[in-house]
């Protein structure tokens, strides 16, 4: 943060004749304060400069809030400050009543050359004039006609008044150029080139281009739009904005043109010409890049991705469920072999190697079904039927395949 000076500033708007302009509005830039000139044309404000910063400061008419008519730096050392406009009504006012100005201009060529004798002339007047030894000349002016400049070789000017009087306390800088190059083309066959291509333009701008700091801490971005015209030597001449952003941003842009290195000029029909050119100035702020995580890549059967398993994966993936399919068709078999598979006849007994007693065959109804060539003997089968009982024998023990089969049927021992 830069050391801050309360200035006390006074602005003098004029119009051209002297008079007081009153009414003028001025604006800081970034701020919302307004300062209104009085009837004298005297603006006076006092605003807190930073020997880091500088604002701007700009001045409207109160008819049109919208455009601005002057600028300039807040500087204490420069606090009193005096400017010459004319409102639209003050012009018409000039031309009706045919008022002089005094002006002064110093002309010289397009190789900074001093003119010498250049006819300085106000058409329709008589008033004429030429440049003395340094290009220097005098003569009174007004609304009605334009200042006209001739010299030999050179194409004539002719200049409006209003150009001499925006800095009355200071000669107008007029060029002239040969006849042969004074137009200036809007397009030619071969563009004029910034040394080594726009990539080379790029790399000046990142490096040259002075962010303002105030714009900068208030995160102003944008593009500011510049033309101008590169004469036949590749100089540059004439840099307009032709699109704002904001007067600290425009400033800082037309400085970084004006200090480019020389172009390669442009050419038309093999013959070097003058030719205009805009460009595009970009204020933007350079911010670190966010890191971006990777995402870590997860099993298909991993918890964080539990959501997107499938019935399939599952299926054929799952130890569990593979365990209860095995475990449901093992029992599914075991009931439908009953657990031991036989082959035939592997069981098949002599009719004799089994006696049953009546009293261990008492079955109830429709319980067991045998076949007519049942194990049992005939006359045990007939003695049942017909209700005679058996005579009482001593149990014998039983096969153990008896045993096996009448376990695994549920049969208890009476």
């Amino acid at each position: 943060m830069g050391i801050e000076t309360e200035t006390t500033f006074r602005i003098t708007v004029l119009k051209s004749n002297g008079q007081p302009q009153p009414g003028i509005i001025l604006k800081i830039s970034g701020r919302s304060q307004e300062y209104t000139g009085d009837a004298q044309g005297i603006i006076t404000f006092r605003y807190a400069t930073e020997d880091s910063y500088t604002r701007t400061a700009n001045l409207y008419f109160p008819t049109d809030r919208n455009k601005s008519v002057a600028s300039f730096a807040l500087e204490a050392e420069n606090a009193t400050r005096t400017f010459y406009l004319d409102s639209p009504q003050d012009i018409v006012a000039f031309k009706q009543s045919q008022q002089t100005f005094p002006v002064e201009g110093i002309v010289s060529s397009d190789t900074g050359e001093p003119i010498t004798g250049a006819i300085i002339s106000i058409l329709g007047t008589g008033r004429r004039t030429t440049t003395d030894e340094i290009g220097l000349f005098h003569i009174d002016a007004d609304f009605n006609h334009p200042v006209t400049v001739r010299a030999d070789g050179m194409d004539n000017l002719s200049i409006p008044i209003q150009q001499f009087l925006q800095y009355p306390n200071e000669p107008l800088s007029i060029t002239m150029y040969a006849k042969s190059s004074v137009r200036i083309y809007a397009s030619a066959e071969q563009m004029p080139e910034f040394p080594g291509g726009m990539k080379a333009f790029t790399r000046y701008v990142k490096r040259n281009l002075k962010y303002p700091e105030r714009a900068k801490r208030d995160s102003l971005e944008g593009v500011v739009a510049i033309q101008f015209v590169v004469e036949r030597n590749g100089r540059i001449t004439s840099p307009t904005i032709v699109r704002s952003l904001e007067p600290t941003m425009d400033t800082a842009a037309l400085a970084l043109i004006q200090q480019m290195p020389r172009w390669i000029p442009a050419k038309d029909h093999g013959i070097t010409v003058r030719c205009k050119y805009s460009v595009p100035i970009q204020f933007k702020i350079e911010r670190p890049k966010p890191i971006q995580h990777r995402p870590i890549p997860a099993q298909a059967d991993s918890i964080l991705h539990r959501d997107t398993l499938t019935v399939d994966s599952l299926r054929t993936d799952s130890l569990a469920i593979d365990s209860l399919h095995m475990l449901r068709k093992v029992l599914a078999d075991s009931l439908r072999t009953d657990s031991i598979r036989l082959q035939k006849d592997s069981l098949s007994l002599p009719a004799d190697s089994l006696n049953i007693g009546v009293d261990s065959l008492l079955l109830k109804k429709d319980s067991l079904l045998l076949p007519t060539d049942s194990i049992a003997p005939k006359d045990s089968l007939e003695q049942i039927s017909t209700g005679q009982q058996a005579t009482e024998q001593k149990p014998k023990k039983r096969n153990i395949f008896v045993r096996f089969f009448r376990w695994l049927f549920g049969i208890k021992d009476k």
